[in-house]
């Protein structure tokens, strides 16, 4: 089984790491991608300051949205066993990814830890916007609108809570309010995906709200845990989130200037590194634009001058992932383990074919 390929042409794995090392080398603006478990991640940001490259995550977009709820405006968060454990109300809000549905399960299979509280209230704020959205994994009273978007939901929530009149109605809101009132500890549930900036900020200052008179939390799902676990990574290595770049070795952060899909679509990069454990497609290139695929796959990547197959945390080997159960980075044990080489080891090696050999710290 081949796991190297320059072109279409399968070859050994070294002949593939010396070709891309010689890509990096001759590159003059070289870009990142990082879709990798916690090891693979350090590899590669450690690889990107060898090489002066800025990194991104292939959902750059949203995990920036997600960075910016904490960096720029800030909440009022609790942890995923403290909500399982206290929460006597649950409202989820927008659209929360289908791989959150066996935590959703679990917390609805238990009860509060009180004597006095018998059963767990659930509700789901949505907006029109979220109409074809996943059906949930739990069952939850609807609170909105037909033709409100989920930041007017949200608002006309917030300031019925504040005793203002308002114009529109919502569906349920007197249930919902009903409970929040009589709630002990009301935990409001989002994801990166729920919204855009300004309904997560809304959101943020209706849970501060309550906890004017009470007590109130959120809880933050990602809207992917791996992307998550490489916003982690990066910042205990650099200080900072993907989209970070380096400027005479110093990591540069710059959700705008080092967005990667960004970059390519208007032609300043001259090489793109393609880092991806999980699959998935590369951004389209411009035909300046040289591509070095490092991807889960059984065949050459279309397009790329250089593509190696590697394995997947988790599954094809041992490895260090994200989890939102725990709220913190768990040791995943292969499924079903392959002969393919770990993204760390294949950056390992790439890190030794550029000029000076020197090995990564990583």
């Amino acid at each position: 089984m081949s796991v190297a390929w320059i072109g279409s042409q399968p070859v050994s794995l070294m002949d593939a790491v010396r070709k891309a090392g010689g890509l990096l080398k001759a590159s003059r603006c070289p870009v990142f991608t990082i879709d990798a478990d916690v090891h693979g991640t350090r590899s590669a940001i450690a690889l990107a300051e060898r090489v002066g490259a800025p990194y991104d995550h292939p959902l750059g977009q949203t995990l920036s949205r997600e960075v910016a709820l904490f960096t720029d405006h800030g909440g009022m968060f609790t942890t995923a066993g403290e909500a399982r454990n206290r929460s006597d109300v649950i409202v989820l809000v927008g659209d929360i990814p289908p791989h959150h549905g066996g935590l959703l399960l679990d917390w609805a299979s238990t009860q509060p830890r009180s004597d006095k509280l018998k059963t767990r209230s659930w509700f789901h704020i949505r907006g029109s916007e979220y109409s074809g959205a996943p059906k949930l994994a739990v069952r939850a009273v609807r609170v909105g609108g037909d033709d409100l978007s989920l930041g007017n939901v949200l608002a006309v929530i917030r300031a019925t809570l504040q005793g203002r009149q308002t114009l529109s109605s919502l569906t349920n809101i007197d249930r919902l309010l009903k409970s929040l009132s009589a709630a002990r500890f009301p935990v409001f549930v989002f994801s990166g995906a729920s919204g855009q900036m300004p309904d997560l900020i809304m959101l943020q200052e209706m849970v501060a709200d309550l906890n004017k008179k009470g007590r109130a939390g959120s809880v933050f799902l990602p809207a992917d845990e791996a992307a998550w676990g490489t916003a982690l990574t990066s910042l205990w290595m650099t200080g900072f989130p993907p989209r970070t770049g380096f400027i005479d070795s110093l990591p540069s952060y710059d959700p705008v200037r080092w967005d990667i899909q960004r970059m390519i679509r208007d032609k300043e990069p001259d090489l793109h590194v393609w880092m991806s454990t999980r699959g998935g497609q590369p951004p389209s290139k411009g035909t300046r634009l040289s591509l070095i695929a490092l991807e889960r796959t059984a065949v050459p990547v279309q397009g790329t001058a250089v593509t190696i197959a590697v394995g997947q945390a988790g599954l094809d080997h041992d490895g260090v992932c994200y989890s939102s159960r725990t709220g913190t980075f768990r040791a995943v044990q292969a499924v079903e383990p392959s002969q393919l080489p770990s993204l760390s080891s294949v950056v390992r090696q790439l890190a030794l074919a550029l000029p000076g050999r020197k090995a990564l710290v990583c």
